[in-house]
């Protein structure tokens, strides 16, 4: 009986290792999605950054001509005003010209360079395959759990119900616990939805500037 005490808490403690190293492995598989996901982002935030740099003076410039339309708003603004306060009839006449300032020109959107949308080919790509690897790695690792966790929960029964030296709480607080965060299929249904769900990074075309205030 000794013999098959210790054998039991071998099994056990063995099984509990697995299952722990499967939970930890499928957390590395997801955080590694993760991981290549925000190295897009770093990538599209560092071309941001040194378009913002190159675009300085186009914006200052787009700065003045977007204070001469104000002036020119603002100055028929002020004749629409007069003419509405001291003559109605021109006003209404102004009206029915329907004239409108001159509109700004359109500011161009800045085409990706080939080298940032082969960097964003080469990180979705690479998304995939680790999207790929982690069903794949899931799906083998799965049995090795199922059979972790039959011999965990079959070596923590025995030891609950033979043990006599054993503290039993001990046992089933162990056996709660393995199942809620280990052998119940909330956590690795939680990782896979996780994983399921996440999508490969895409470039995005970037302006050169801010949009102008009139396109």
């Amino acid at each position: 009986m000794k013999k098959n005490i210790k054998v039991a808490k071998f099994v056990a403690i063995i099984s509990f290792l697995v299952l722990l190293f499967s939970t930890y492995y499928l957390r590395s598989q997801v955080l590694e999605l993760n991981n290549i996901r925000m190295s897009s982002q770093n990538i599209m935030t560092d071309q941001a950054r040194k378009d913002l740099s190159e675009s300085l003076p186009t914006r200052q410039k787009e700065y003045k001509a977007k204070l001469s339309q104000y002036e020119i708003e603002k100055k028929h603004y002020e004749e629409m005003l007069d003419l509405y306060e001291s003559n109605y009839e021109e006003y209404v006449k102004r009206l029915n010209d329907k004239f409108v300032p001159p509109r700004m020109p359109r500011d161009p959107v800045k085409p990706v360079s080939p080298e940032l949308s082969d960097e964003m080919q080469k990180i979705s790509i690479k998304f995939r395959e680790q999207q790929s690897n982690y069903f794949n790695s899931t799906s083998k690792l799965n049995w090795i759990s199922c059979l972790a966790a039959l011999t965990l929960v079959g070596g923590l029964l025995y030891l609950l119900m033979f043990d006599p030296e054993g503290k039993k709480i001990f046992y089933l607080a162990l056996l709660i616990m393995s199942f809620v965060f280990m052998i119940g299929p909330s956590f690795h249904s939680l990782m896979s939805a996780l994983a399921g769900f996440l999508q490969a990074p895409h470039g995005i075309m970037m302006n050169s500037g801010p949009p102008m205030s009139m396109r």
